[in-house]
């Protein structure tokens, strides 16, 4: 049987067996790209818009990563800055550690405080901070007193010294020069919110 038709494609002419070998070939191409390279080339296009999608979202939350950095850098920078313009103007509450700090600088200055008396506080016009004078007299010679106002104006917190008055002037004991000092010391708060008062309670009819 097998001889038979061997014989029979035997005798087709080569030019026909060629036509139809290469019809086979064109029929077989035809199948792979409608059966297999069409939807390999839309599984692939898919694939790439999806890459590309995800390639986007990542750059989008990389470039919000990098804004939260920066957003907590800054953060940071005005926690820092509010710590410091805290320390120079703190609130009205913690004015009592004041006299403590200008005690110890009397005492390292080599002067005698004789008087503190705090006086009536006025609220600045900005309505941001309050001034708050210090009616003060120290006793002690003119060195110690220029080197008491040297360490005033060093620290932290923002005093001012002002109204400086030199009386009574003597020698005392080794030919030091003593005399009364009377001046005031201006200091600052930061302005306290009041908390809100509390509704009034409605009457129930």
């Amino acid at each position: 049987m097998a001889a038979a038709v061997m014989d029979k494609i035997q005798r087709i002419p080569s030019r026909t067996r060629v036509i139809v070998f290469l019809a086979l070939v064109g029929v077989l191409v035809v199948l792979y790209i409608w059966q297999v390279h069409i939807p390999k080339n839309t599984e692939i296009k898919r694939l790439e818009g999806e890459v590309a999608g995800l390639q986007a979202r990542i750059r989008e939350n990389d470039e919000k990563i990098k804004k939260l950095d920066e957003l907590k850098a800054e953060v940071k920078a005005l926690h820092e800055r509010l710590k410091l313009l805290t320390e120079q103007l703190p609130p009205g509450s913690e004015v009592s550690g004041l006299l403590r700090q200008i005690q110890n600088l009397v005492n390292q200055s080599g002067l005698s405080l004789k008087l503190w008396r705090p006086d009536k506080r006025r609220v600045h016009p900005s309505g941001l901070y309050e001034e708050i004078p210090i009616i003060m007299e120290l006793t002690g010679g003119y060195h110690n007193v220029a080197m008491f106002f040297d360490r005033v104006s060093r620290m932290t917190r923002i005093v001012n010294m002002l109204n400086v008055r030199m009386t009574g002037a003597r020698v005392v004991k080794g030919g030091v020069v003593d005399t009364n000092i009377s001046c005031t010391a201006m200091t600052f708060a930061a302005v306290e919110k009041k908390p809100d008062a509390a509704p009034a309670a409605k009457k129930v009819q």
